[in-house]
């Protein structure tokens, strides 16, 4: 099932979610680079709000570590989470339903902190069981992010952020330690010119920035979320929010939902203006377009 993930796709509003009284000490450990196989049946742990049944497993590291931990099933469309217990509730900080091949999970995750982290392997859709495959491969350092690539105005191009993208960390918004996956472009432009710059995706909630990069990193001078207009994108503006529910309706989630992202920037002088196409939500990924007029 692809498509929006809102218990994390929204940075800042993370989810505690509640596990049935004996899940919290079932934890089996996940030990890199070994497969394991498992069950998930009707007598599985269950969360409390839904009837969504899992298995829990437990990684540990330091601070840093980077793991790839893959979830295959040929039974269910599998779906993975990874957080930490407070409480005795979950707290999410990542997850994924479709990163691997076909409707298999993989996510990409960097321990914020030293510790132990929980794992929930379980089904995307409510009551369903079977069998799976679960790894957890510790994965090296990321590379370097790559040079900007050029794109001018009057041009759109194309692009994905995936699990292997590369990301920043996002101060005082959710402290989640997970980051946002962005990818950054070129803009040359003359003094006085004006350029109107849009981020859409159908799989995100984009966010844009634009900016400079300094020594110490890239230096944002304007950013936007949510600047396009439903209108904008072809609907008028009296529509109301829960008419893309209605059975039939083939309409862009971006505009819909406003969630598309617009900035329009004057060049003060003649120079290189860097964009950051990234996501609202921390470890967020997707398709997107971006374009400049």
């Amino acid at each position: 099932m692809n498509g929006r993930i809102p218990t994390w796709a929204i940075g800042g509003a993370l989810p505690l979610l509640a596990l049935a009284a004996t899940a919290a000490s079932a934890q089996t450990p996940l030990t890199p680079g070994v497969a394991q196989t498992g069950a998930i049946t009707t007598e599985s742990a269950t969360m409390t709000e839904n009837l969504y049944f899992l298995d829990l497993y437990r990684i540990s590291g330091a601070a840093g570590d980077r793991f790839a931990i893959t979830m295959e099933s040929d039974a269910f469309d599998s779906y993975l989470e990874v957080g930490r217990m407070t409480d005795g509730h979950f707290e999410q900080l990542a997850a994924n339903d479709d990163g691997g091949d076909g409707v298999n999970s993989r996510l990409v995750f960097t321990l914020p902190q030293a510790g132990d982290y929980v794992v929930r392997a379980r089904t995307f859709g409510a009551g369903d069981t079977g069998a799976y495959r679960i790894v957890a491969d510790r994965l090296p350092p990321p590379p370097p992010p790559p040079p900007p690539s050029p794109i001018a105005a009057g041009q759109t191009v194309t692009g994905s952020l995936t699990a292997d993208s590369p990301v920043y960390e996002v101060e005082n918004y959710g402290d989640s330690g997970v980051g946002r996956h962005y990818a950054l472009y070129s803009l040359r432009g003359r003094a006085g010119q004006s350029v109107t710059v849009t981020l859409h995706s159908n799989d995100f909630d984009s966010f844009l920035e634009v900016g400079a990069m300094t020594p110490v990193g890239f230096g944002i001078v304007k950013s936007n979320d949510d600047g396009v207009p439903m209108a904008d994108a072809g609907y008028g503006e009296d529509m109301h929010d829960g008419m893309d529910m209605q059975e039939g309706i083939d309409m862009p989630l971006g505009g819909m939902s406003g969630l598309d992202s617009r900035l329009t920037v004057t060049f003060a002088q003649a120079g290189t203006m860097i964009i950051r196409a990234t996501t609202l939500g921390e470890g967020a990924t997707g398709s997107y377009s971006l374009s400049v007029e």
